[in-house]
């Protein structure tokens, strides 16, 4: 793991150094905010009663339509307008495949309910542990669109809170909670190893690659996929959702 997380930080590194780059990761993140796990949101709500989690879920969703519009105000003052993401570069959307549907279809049962916030819990998950490279690697470069990733990421630790506390109250039993989180977290590797194949594929020119480089790299981002941090994952454990509120 530490060799795949230090050479994801060495690309992002290198992509950034353009505008076009950073506007590409931002352009991501973006859309990710805005129709990623929003779809989620409404499905939830017709099927959770508790005004408490009710409370939260709407908080959730606010949030993610503020930090989308956060990401697209870093996308503009790179001096390049915000686009439509490919779906094939959208996690959510390759999750949601990969697993058979949800985003569309009704949550009528705990443990859909159980299900769906494991879904978001694994992609919180990827988002804190992809933050904290991307925060470092703009600090220099544009320290306000760090600060973004600074704000952002505080909002997702409490997001992560509400994720755990959620899927294990409306979980059948802990052996299914955790057979189900560990099945999501294997296929959130794997589709997002899969997304930073193909764009690495289309955004090669940008790297600006040493003949030597222009053969490495591309047999390096065909590492196994990337887990995301154990820090992480271990950070926000547990806790109940009234504190988190």
């Amino acid at each position: 793991m530490w060799l795949q997380e230090k050479i994801r930080r060495t690309l992002v590194n290198k992509l950034i150094a353009t505008a076009e780059g950073r506007a590409h990761i931002l352009n991501i993140l973006a859309d990710a905010e805005a129709n990623g796990e929003n779809r989620v949101f409404e499905q939830l709500l017709a099927r959770i009663d508790d005004p408490d989690l009710q409370k939260f879920v709407r908080k959730h969703q606010a949030d993610e339509v503020r930090h989308a519009e956060m990401f697209y105000s870093c996308v503009r003052r790179t001096g390049f307008e915000p686009k439509p993401v490919p779906p094939e570069l959208q996690l959510i959307s390759r999750i949601d495949k990969a697993v058979g549907g949800f985003l569309n279809r009704a949550i009528e049962t705990d443990l859909d309910v159980m299900r769906a916030y494991l879904v978001l819990q694994v992609i919180e998950e990827r988002a804190l542990s992809e933050f904290s490279i991307f925060e470092a690697a703009f600090r220099p470069i544009d320290p306000e669109t760090a600060e973004v990733f600074v704000a952002i990421g505080a909002d997702e630790e409490r997001h992560l809170k509400y994720c755990h506390a959620v899927a294990r109250r409306y979980a059948p039993d802990e052996a299914t909670h955790r057979a189900t989180l560990a099945e999501l977290r294997q296929i959130e590797a794997g589709e997002f190893a899969e997304i930073n194949r193909l764009d690495f594929e289309v955004l090669q020119p940008l790297y600006k690659f040493g003949p030597v480089g222009k053969y490495f790299w591309p047999l390096l981002v065909r590492l196994a996929p990337v887990p995301t941090s154990t820090r992480v994952r271990s950070r926000l454990a547990s806790g109940a959702v009234a504190e988190a509120i």
